[in-house]
């Protein structure tokens, strides 16, 4: 062991690396006695002890280190044995890389450069993933021949990692926003975060009831396998750790509305073997955990909602469809009547349609949509429609006066609803019959106008009328307005569900009505109905559609 070292050979270190260059028996290294050190190599070591930098000296052939307090702390237990010992016994896991580089600059082929490199070594008992931004630059003596390499060295590692899991933490949010099922969650997430193997070499996302089946987006290495149920000990905890070395298997619940009867859903995952399992590590699992779990709870209130709108909606559509009984069909007359919901859960609303006989024997037609979307609409819908049945088949009169009765009863039993209707009464005379022909007289309020289809295929809207609609006032003036029917003619009675669409305006949707049923006249009227279905409700309709088509058949 060299002893006779002078002390200001180590000028710069800490005391304690003082000790450790000056216990390095130095004369039996490749550098040999430090008192027949060069000009260029003293020099050169008291500049690496100088600077508060990390950085190494790697001297000669051999790369022989010396390096200061700085890069102590980046190379771990391999201090202090790394004092005066040739670079490839040093970093023997990493010299396939960086010994070239060394023998580069060495060799004259000038500095190099990284930034945020992998360099995986061995610094604390295993092999770990590092990550360094570094340049090796030639040390020259006074002839200009190169005698070293200096390395000015800053470890990265927590920078890239922690930059890395933040990226992840973003695009699963990303990935989180939008899904609005469980199995949609479980297959998005995972395909994110498989290809995640730096972090988690292994993951799934265990949600009871669902099938497993979902694609791995990362290649290479077969998946290592994960245990297929929990430790007991970890049920009920919040963070589950299940083994003590490097590679660890951890067990998270995603905390959600647990179903009846399954267990809680679950992240489980296998910690990477070349990084310390510690709080930062912890705290990125914890944080994937919270984002998966606050999406679960999202998804299962979405869930609540939808199954209490289906509940209500299903109730509605009973209801409605409970009321909307099928049409009387005197002799002569064919009456088809269709109904449609709206396809979307939460839009319920209170169209109705009627036909049936006042007690004169005229026939009586009423179409009509009570405003709103939901539960209320519905049931005021039941309250209106019975109030005009009542009055309708206590009196001959005409859809005018059976209107304005409506308005005098909606007042007077504080029905607290508003809503367009159309009111139409088929009559016939004595002579009209003998020539086969009919009157249809009606009153709109606030309603679409009909349209009336001629036996030779051309059709038009009966505009006239269109008063206020119900439910405003209770004194409003109404009128009939009539219009000789003859043999084969057909009436289409409709509520605004089958026309409106956002951004057209009200007029170019009756001209493209009274267009669509032009030249549908050999169509019957069940066949009417669904051809009009067909063409104007949408998948995604917003308003119910009640639909009503007469046809006046030869006697």
């Amino acid at each position: 062991m060299s002893t006779d070292v002078p002390a200001c050979t180590w000028e710069g270190a800490s005391a304690d690396l003082t000790a450790r260059l000056t216990a390095v028996d130095w004369a039996a290294t490749a550098l040999g006695d430090p008192g027949a050190w060069s000009p260029a190599l003293q020099g050169a070591v008291r500049t690496v002890l100088d600077t508060r930098f990390p950085a190494v000296l790697l001297w000669g052939p051999a790369f022989t280190l010396v390096y200061n307090d700085s890069y102590v702390e980046m190379i771990g237990e391999k201090h202090p044995s790394a004092l005066g010992q040739p670079a490839a016994e040093v970093f023997v896991e990493a010299w396939d890389h960086i010994g070239p580089l060394l023998e580069g600059v060495r060799t004259g082929q000038g500095a190099c450069y990284f930034q945020d490199d992998l360099v995986p070594l061995v610094r604390r008992g295993f092999l770990e993933e590092c990550y360094f931004t570094f340049s090796y630059s030639p040390v020259r003596n006074a002839e200009g021949e190169i005698e070293g390499v200096l390395d000015i060295a800053a470890d990265t590692t927590a920078t890239v990692i922690g930059q890395r899991r933040a990226e992840a933490l973003t695009r699963l949010s990303d990935v989180l926003a939008n899904v609005e099922t469980r199995q949609d969650l479980r297959r998005l997430s995972l395909y994110l975060l498989r290809d995640l193997v730096r972090d988690l070499p292994a993951v799934d996302i265990r949600i009871p009831g669902l099938p497993e089946d979902v694609p791995i987006a990362h290649s290479g290495a077969p998946e290592p396998e994960l245990p297929s149920a929990a430790p007991a000990a970890a049920e009920g905890a919040s963070f589950f750790v299940e083994g003590t070395e490097q590679g660890q298997v951890v067990w998270q619940p995603l905390s959600s509305f647990p179903r009846p009867g399954l267990p809680m859903p679950t992240l489980v995952c296998r910690t990477s073997e070349q990084l310390a399992f510690d709080a930062d590590y912890r705290g990125f699992l914890r944080l994937v955990a919270a984002s998966l779990t606050q999406a679960l709870t999202r998804i299962d209130l979405l869930e609540a909602e939808r199954d209490a709108a289906t509940a209500q909606r299903d109730m509605s559509v009973a209801l409605q469809r409970a009321l909307l009984t099928a049409p009387m069909q005197p002799d002569h007359l064919r009456v088809a009547v269709r109904y449609a919901p709206a396809t979307d859960i939460a839009q319920i609303g209170g169209d109705w349609h009627d036909a049936f006989m006042q007690p004169d024997g005229a026939l009586l037609l009423a179409i009509g949509d009570v405003a709103g979307h939901d539960l209320d609409a519905a049931a005021a819908m039941a309250q209106i429609r019975n109030l005009a049945r009542g009055i309708a088949v206590a009196t001959d009169d005409g859809p005018a006066r059976i209107l304005e009765h409506l308005d005098h009863a909606l007042e007077l039993l504080h029905v607290d609803a508003m809503a367009t209707a159309i009111f139409a009464r088929i009559e016939q005379t004595p002579e009209q019959k003998a020539a086969g022909l009919r009157t249809l007289r009606w009153s709109r309020a606030g309603h679409p106008p009909p349209v009336l289809l001629h036996p030779d295929g051309t059709a038009e809207l009966l505009e006239e009328g269109g008063e206020t609609i119900l439910g405003v006032f209770a004194d409003v003036a109404r009128t009939d307005c009539t219009i000789e029917l003859g043999p084969e003619t057909t009436v289409v009675l409709y509520t605004d569900g089958l026309i409106e669409r956002r951004g057209v305006p009200l007029d170019a949707s009756l001209e493209y009505l009274r267009s669509e049923v032009s030249g549908l006249q050999d169509l019957d009227p069940e066949q009417l109905c669904d051809h009009l279905l067909a063409h104007f409700a949408s998948p995604g309709q917003d308003d119910d559609i009640a639909l009503m088509v007469l046809r006046a058949r030869a006697e």
